[in-house]
């Protein structure tokens, strides 16, 4: 074989593997780009949106396509009541996380403490957190217990870590 043979076939496999690199490439993208919008089939909206538009102030939970939450796939987005009980002077909550918070609206009576009893999250239900009453907890590990000092009349939010999963407290 000459040396002009062994270059055009240098050439040839050179031009073959950079052809073969091409289409995976192409094939790469093009599959990452439809896996991306069937992804946004699911949720119509992302981030801020999401979060603004799942929590209606009334204590639903954001709900996806399915009826479950975009997270974690809880099944209930309609409101659950519970009542806190008088302990001594401190009113006391049990909220179950297993499936969202239940209850997600807790009424209490305003100018009386209170303490909440989160159970064993995991998931998106691993956390709850407050802005309005400023606390953070993890519940991976065991139930927590938030006590909260006497609040005024009104509604404080709360939510799961991801802000997806939201509930309320309305103290009169």
């Amino acid at each position: 074989m000459s040396q002009t043979d062994q270059r055009e076939s240098i050439d040839r496999r050179v031009w073959r593997w950079a052809i073969v690199g091409a289409i995976v490439l192409v094939v790469f993208f093009t599959t990452y780009q439809l896996t991306a919008a069937s992804g946004q089939d699911t949720v119509s909206t992302s981030g801020q949106e999401a979060t603004q538009a799942a929590y209606t102030g009334d204590g639903a939970v954001a709900a996806s396509a399915d009826g479950g939450c975009a997270c974690c796939g809880t099944s209930s987005s309609e409101p659950v009541e519970g009542f806190t009980a008088d302990a001594g002077g401190v009113q006391v909550v049990d909220v179950d996380v297993s499936d969202g918070f239940a209850p997600n609206v807790i009424r209490a009576k305003a100018g009386v403490p209170m303490e909440i009893t989160f159970g064993q999250g995991s998931g998106c239900m691993a956390e709850v957190m407050s802005a309005d009453l400023g606390f953070y907890e993890d519940l991976q590990s065991g139930p927590r217990t938030i006590a909260l000092p006497a609040l005024q009349p009104g509604e404080y939010g709360f939510s799961c870590g991801m802000e997806m999963v939201f509930g309320s407290i309305v103290v009169e």
